[in-house]
């Protein structure tokens, strides 16, 4: 299985799956159709879903494209059900990003609450893989997670406080301390990666983000997605040694 980041941040996020048999999973598709398409060297027709994981444009931009080509959309924002399906070989389990109150995790840029979902994505060349991003915080605890691919926005000692976007970055995203903690809380003996996607051009630091994720992966591969990069997932119970 490989994973691949398309794009990553604000301009855009849209990230694939690929299995052997060369099935192909989008996560988010917030850039152009045709941006989507250049990254899957135009090779559409092995598309079994596209996952959205809410309404704002870096990360819904192209929903209404894959819909005209009859490709089958998971957008529970939209009121998809959460019960998990199978899109081609691929099972696709949402989960909303809520507080343990029932509170949005993410916010539109008015501050309004922006209903937003995660994926566990699990497939017999990898296992399991969660998708989470643009949130302040998450609630849920998971077993036996192999792969995580983790909306990392910022750090609280580089953002200016001055400025009229810091509350919503804090409102709406996760920290790369908060992050630590969920991987931590998470962390399992078969976990394999940890790719940290979605940073903010003005509040992070790439190497900063690597070493202190690298403290509680606990031996797992820690990397961050830049647009062109991929990663392959392999699932430990068929790994010889």
């Amino acid at each position: 299985m490989k994973l691949k980041c398309i794009a990553t941040g604000s301009t855009g996020n849209c990230y694939t799956l690929t299995s052997d048999s060369g099935e192909t999973l989008i996560l988010d598709c917030g850039i152009p159709i045709k941006e989507i398409k250049k990254g899957l060297d135009w090779n559409v027709k092995d598309v079994v879903g596209v996952l959205c994981t809410h309404k704002h444009l870096d990360h819904s931009k192209s929903v209404e494209d894959f819909e005209a080509m009859g490709i089958q959309i998971l957008a529970p924002y939209l009121g998809d059900s959460c019960k998990p399906i199978n899109m081609g070989e691929f099972t696709v389990k949402p989960f909303d990003l809520t507080t343990i109150d029932g509170n949005w995790t993410h916010t539109d840029a008015n501050g309004e609450p922006c209903p937003i979902y995660g994926f566990l994505i699990t497939h017999k060349e990898m296992g399991k893989m969660l998708y989470i991003t643009d949130c302040e915080v998450v609630k849920w605890k998971f077993k036996g997670i192999n792969h995580i691919l983790l909306g990392v926005n910022y750090d609280k000692d580089l953002i200016d406080r001055d400025t009229g976007k810091a509350n919503h970055v804090f409102r709406g995203h996760l920290s790369i301390d908060t992050a630590c903690d969920f991987v931590k809380a998470n962390y399992s003996d078969s976990l394999q990666n940890v790719i940290m996607c979605h940073l903010s051009s003005e509040n992070s630091d790439r190497d900063s983000f690597i070493e202190k994720m690298k403290k509680v992966a606990c031996g797992a591969n820690v990397d961050v997605a830049v647009a062109g990069k991929s990663w392959d997932l392999k699932n430990p119970s068929e790994c010889p040694f």
